[in-house]
């Protein structure tokens, strides 16, 4: 099974071409795409969804997924409703446009919960019409010819890969996987979350790489390293994802500061450890 590492593109610059450049330099040909310049795609300008495709032809280059932050910070049916209506359709719009086969999504803010109190918000019962939410969003993307790849996110219902699992089953939708994050997982529960890639592994579609070290001054301020240098046996990881014949994207999602030291330590981390 092959590597084949890309890296989100604004974590090196929200200049598309800037991040492209660079990335170019240190080997890397596949980007995700998330914020850019004008705003977070596709929420942006035209023209700079405009200037991230020709840049992506004349780089030859390849963009593997779109993030368009849907449900992340959802919490009552008025902002589902506003998003589905003004974020959902035109990311649509781009996943068909790049050939994407989905979009990375987010499992419904829980109330009240950041960054740095997620941990103590438990979310083994999300309310019924967060799944339902997830089930008509399902449906919507199984009727678009797309899938829906959940990140966990410590300030969501799906806040890790077992909960991301279990509200994919409650919400009975074939057309939702997981975008299997393992550093956001660490980031709330301060360890490695290796023990439930079995629960995970099923539905991953894409995957994103970052580490940190132990949580000393709590969640809200976390120290993000290249991976190997954290919590996460990252080794033991990528051994679990060959076994279970994962094939699709992996990208780099560090956390760092975007210069051109750190991102080459980053990617040879990871190739180092795969």
């Amino acid at each position: 099974m092959k590597l084949r590492l890309g890296i989100v593109a604004d974590e090196i610059s929200r200049d598309f071409a800037a991040a492209v450049r660079m990335g170019k330099r240190l080997g890397l040909g596949r980007y995700e795409v998330r914020n850019l310049t004008s705003g977070r795609a596709p929420l942006c300008d035209a023209s700079e969804i405009i200037a991230v495709e020709a840049t992506v032809e004349r780089e030859e280059v390849r963009i593997t997924a779109l993030s368009p932050g849907l449900f992340k910070y959802t919490s009552d049916s008025a902002a589902f409703a506003r998003e589905m209506t003004e974020v959902y359709p035109r990311a649509v719009e781009l996943a068909h446009r790049w050939d994407l086969p989905g979009l990375i999504v987010f499992g419904f803010h829980k109330p009240g919960a950041t960054e740095a109190n997620a941990n103590s918000m438990p979310s083994d019962n999300p309310p019924p019409e967060v799944v339902g939410w997830l089930a008509t969003a399902g449906e919507r993307a199984a009727a678009d010819g797309l899938e829906l790849m959940i990140e966990p996110e410590p300030i969501c219902w799906a806040d890790t890969g077992r909960a991301a699992a279990k509200l994919i089953r409650r919400a009975g939708t074939k057309s939702v996987k997981i975008n299997y994050d393992p550093g956001n997982v660490a980031w709330l529960e301060n360890r490695d979350p290796l023990d439930e890639f079995e629960a995970v592994a099923p539905w991953i579609g894409n995957v994103h790489i970052k580490d940190l070290k132990p949580l000393a001054q709590g969640a809200g301020k976390p120290e993000w390293v290249p991976a190997g240098q954290g919590m996460i046996d990252y080794r033991a990881h990528f051994r679990a994802l060959r076994r279970a014949r994962y094939d699709g994207p992996i990208s780099l999602e560090p956390h760092l500061d975007g210069s051109e030291e750190s991102t080459r330590a980053c990617k040879e981390a990871v190739e180092g450890l795969w």
